[in-house]
């Protein structure tokens, strides 16, 4: 099986150590937690890439267009999925035309959408020919 890197950011620590752990058990090794765009954004000046970014909206000092459109602009490879509790159909829409390869709702049962991170990151290694 190869090895993946994933970078969570999220300014809900406990949302960032809770997704770290389900990838964990999931086999995912390599994740690191951020919790702001700036470091996460830092890192990979620094070219530690990751293959997918998992992202809240609101992750402090940037909006959700502004990080895609940096992460975007330099490293057009890396997959950014939003996981956000913004329930706003016209939003992810606009995040994925921009270039999200996905938007998750979080829902009150976090485990849930959990689960469909999982299943959605799944889906996108194996469709990119990394899984």
């Amino acid at each position: 099986m190869q090895t993946y890197k994933i970078f969570i950011v999220d300014r809900n620590p406990i949302h960032n150590s809770l997704i770290k752990y389900h990838l964990n058990i999931n086999k995912f090794q390599q994740v690191q937690n951020f919790p702001n765009g700036q470091e996460c954004l830092y890192r990979l000046e620094k070219h530690n890439i990751p293959d997918i970014i998992v992202t809240d909206y609101d992750i402090g000092n940037y909006t959700g267009f502004d990080f895609l459109r940096r992460v975007k602009e330099t490293f057009p490879e890396i997959n950014v999925i939003y996981f956000s509790s913004l329930a706003d159909p016209v939003l992810a829409m606009k995040l994925l035309e921009a270039g999200a390869s996905d938007f998750i709702v979080k829902t009150s049962k976090l485990e849930a959408g959990i689960s469909e991170l999982l299943k959605n990151l799944r889906f996108i290694l194996k469709e990119a020919d990394h899984f």
